[in-house]
């Protein structure tokens, strides 16, 4: 009886270090190394201000006067200090950036994209608001600018728009290597993350103290740039596009919204007729990991995005958390639940790869040898016993 009880606890003891076998594994493996869970982006938002219902307002403008000899503070004086107003260095930063962009990250990812003048593109941009008050700024200010940075252009079949999901959305898009955002075209790069405002009597021509967020006089100001590239980027999609949503908004806020940019701005001047037209929006609805799935595809307001995208006569196609987005999800949610589940399932996976088997598989062995062996004798005394 006594070897019995021997077997029953060492049975048991193997049980418990089998369950944990995994995870004791691994951290002998890597007992001297931690790592930091990886982040998905620097820059988790975007500078699109936020939109909302717009009013009635007077949009007449205004002839600024110059004044050349008026003595203002300038908080940049050459350096790159961070303030409130106007980014110091604009100029420098919008040109080098343009460089960059041209001749080291994208200059093979847009079709048919020739090679801009740099210094005009900044100059194009400059007069469209140097020297004029914030809120004199409409959706016409900066037509020319985004005419001569992005004619020519074609986002055949990449095109990605997102709302709620900015940061995933550019990890996946590859800085416009496997799909293509709006930040991702020239325009946008030039500036994404800039902050600009013009004023009028004062020799800069530019604001570096203090930029305003809104304009209660109009509204039409705070999309003068980002509502206009918003429908520039549609115009210039071709073939299939791609939408990413979120749909666990906090405080159960809707996926879609009538009053997104997506909804405003891009989904009406998808191009519909012609050689360069959109044939179908495929959507990816994203679930944060360990928050609550608050909509799924064909649900609330995910029933109404399809709706209105069959009616402007494209296909629709919908699809929760692609495999390949998870991953993503994970990578910036390195401790939540599903990704620890997911994680110890990767680990034995490459274990296999690595090793030949995982351990956990070697502990499984071990754990029905000891089993047949415990009940072996186990019966065996039973025999003995009589």
């Amino acid at each position: 009886m006594f070897h019995c009880q021997v077997y029953v606890i060492s049975f048991l003891l193997l049980i418990i270090m089998n369950v944990n076998s995994v995870t004791s594994f691994n951290k002998t493996q890597s007992k001297d190394i931690h790592l930091e869970a990886p982040h998905l982006s620097d820059k988790i938002r975007s500078n699109r201000p936020r939109l909302k219902p717009l009013a009635n307002v007077n949009r007449s403008r205004t002839t600024p006067t110059i004044v050349t000899n008026q003595n203002v503070f300038n908080p940049c004086n050459g350096t790159y200090i961070k303030t409130n107003g106007t980014t110091c260095g604009l100029k420098e930063i919008m040109i080098g950036r343009c460089h960059d962009y041209q001749y080291v990250k994208h200059s093979l990812f847009l079709t048919n994209q020739s090679i801009k003048n740099c210094t005009k593109l900044y100059e194009v941009f400059e007069s469209a608001v140097r020297y004029k008050s914030y809120c004199n700024m409409n959706m016409s200010t900066y037509e020319r600018y985004f005419d001569l940075a992005l004619d020519g252009v074609h986002v055949i079949n990449r095109a990605m728009f997102w709302s709620g999901t900015y940061a995933i959305t550019h990890t996946y898009s590859g800085n416009g290597r496997n799909y293509v955002t709006l930040e991702d075209t020239l325009a946008a790069a030039m500036v994404d993350g800039l902050i600009w405002c013009g004023k009028e009597n004062d020799t800069e021509g530019f604001d570096f103290v203090s930029c305003p967020y809104t304009c209660k006089s109009n509204q039409w100001a705070d999309l003068a740039f980002w509502g206009l590239a918003s429908k520039t980027f549609a115009q210039l999609a071709v073939g299939e596009i791609y939408v990413v949503l979120n749909g666990s908004q906090a405080h159960g806020k809707s996926a879609f919204r009538n009053n997104s940019f997506f909804s405003s701005f891009e989904l009406p001047n998808l191009r519909r007729n012609g050689t360069y037209r959109v044939t179908k929006v495929n959507t990816l609805v994203l679930h944060s990991p360990d928050e609550i799935a608050v909509e799924k595809c064909g649900e609330k307001s995910l029933l109404d995005l399809e709706k209105l995208v069959r009616s402007h006569g494209f296909d629709y196609a919908c699809k929760d958390d692609p495999e390949e987005l998870i991953l993503i999800m994970c990578s910036d949610k390195w401790e939540a639940r599903e990704c620890q589940i997911a994680r110890e399932v990767l680990r034995q996976t490459w274990n296999i790869k690595l090793y030949g088997k995982s351990n956990s598989n070697r502990n499984s062995l071990s754990l029905i040898v000891f089993s047949c062996l415990f009940f072996i004798q186990y019966y065996s005394l039973k025999i003995i016993s009589g």
